[in-house]
């Protein structure tokens, strides 16, 4: 197979090659390379490889595509918005969005493939995934139905156009009401991620706080991510001195909650189909109100 790569920003041979073989994922595109069965202009390259405008990518004729041992499973879904195109999920705490090379059995995934279709991209762990939330992170999530769903809600997140809101209880009392927190942001290991302030090697995010209401030895926030990245909300609060309550990897563990209090509230973005601006709520989860109400918040600032 024979391709011309005619993107006028380079990108990844990696990355590129998992978007033209679908059901492949990136690593999987990964070995392809690591075991010489990809050229770039008739040489060997690394996954590391930036492609340019203009550039000839061979794979072989046939290939032995990986095969999606994802199980379906039966469990609870709180589902908050369902069509043919997509399936928006209040995901609880303590479940993995996607199966894990290691891990493939009891995540999100596996439950929504209980219930409906998903998209064949991103398989065989990631069927139907555009984004995610971390494990002990509760709240919106969006799953694609079918493939053409899932290619555009892809551009709309790399084009910042999918608008995220979480709230999260931090320790100690934040002195400025509204502020945008920008750090590179290093990503110290793929497997399991450990996320750092890396100034010379970083990439930028950027996440605007605000403060909803401050108690005696903790705040109640808002935080928007206005980029992407990786723990990037715990992490830049970690880096103000106010990590999220109850978190073990970035602050530490709580009496009053047993896992990090970060919610994702909701969830803004045009529907690959019909082009309309949908938005989604997740109401906080119990032990998320019963936290509020542990350290003195008031009812009436629940959803300020």
């Amino acid at each position: 197979m024979k391709f011309v790569f005619q993107q006028d920003i380079p990108e990844r041979i990696d990355k590129f090659i998992s978007k033209i073989l679908p059901g492949c994922s990136r690593q999987f595109c990964k070995k392809l390379i690591d075991k010489k069965l990809v050229t770039v202009n008739q040489k060997i390259v690394e996954p590391s490889f930036k492609l340019h405008s203009g550039d000839i990518i061979e794979l072989p004729d046939e290939i032995e595509k990986p095969v999606c041992k994802i199980l379906p499973e039966t469990g609870e879904l709180d589902i908050l918005y369902e069509d043919e195109s997509i399936i928006v999920i209040n995901k609880r705490a303590g479940i993995l969005t996607h199966p894990l090379p290691g891990k493939t059995n009891g995540t999100l995934v596996n439950l929504i493939l209980g219930h409906t279709k998903l998209s064949s991209i991103g398989l065989p762990f990631r069927p139907g995934v555009v984004h995610r939330l971390d494990r002990d992170t509760s709240g919106c999530i969006v799953f694609a139905k079918t493939d053409s769903a899932h290619l555009d809600l892809v551009n709309q997140f790399k084009n910042r156009m999918v608008k995220k809101n979480y709230r999260a209880v931090v320790e100690g009392n934040i002195s400025s009401d509204i502020q945008d927190v920008s750090i590179p942001l290093f990503i110290q290991k793929q497997d399991t991620p450990r996320v750092s302030v890396r100034f010379l090697r970083g990439k930028e995010s950027i996440t605007r706080i605000r403060v909803i209401k401050r108690a005696k030895n903790a705040t109640y926030i808002e935080a928007i991510p206005v980029t992407g990245r990786t723990h990037q909300i715990r992490v830049s609060l970690a880096f103000l001195g106010h990590p999220v309550v109850g978190d073990t990897k970035y602050g530490r563990s709580s009496i009053l909650i047993a896992r990090q209090a970060l919610h994702a509230y909701s969830l803004s973005l045009l529907h690959p189909e019909t082009k309309k601006m949908m938005s989604f709520k997740a109401p906080l989860p119990e032990d998320f109100l019963n936290l509020l109400k542990q350290i003195g918040i008031e009812k009436e600032y629940f959803y300020g």
